[in-house]
């Protein structure tokens, strides 16, 4: 079992959870430019390049880190 596995997340995200999952997403990808889509009812599941988008509230915000950038899409519900 994961540790956020059974963790309901309370929406909007905190800025902070925002900043944890653009990390996350550097993290998991070599990309300059990362783009990563998760939603909240479910956010251990990161998609990157996301090309389609479920019917919800969304909340994005982009990150500059030293010469890459991260911008981070988070759903309400997928």
């Amino acid at each position: 079992m994961s540790e956020n596995e059974g963790i309901k997340y309370t929406w909007p995200p905190t800025e902070e959870q925002m900043e944890d999952v653009a990390v996350s997403a550097l993290n998991r990808s070599q990309d300059k430019d990362v783009k990563v889509l998760v939603y909240w009812d479910n956010p251990t599941i990161m998609i990157f390049d996301p090309f389609h988008y479920a019917q919800t509230k969304y909340v994005n915000k982009k990150y500059d880190c030293h010469e890459r950038t991260v911008e981070v899409i988070i759903g309400e519900i997928d």
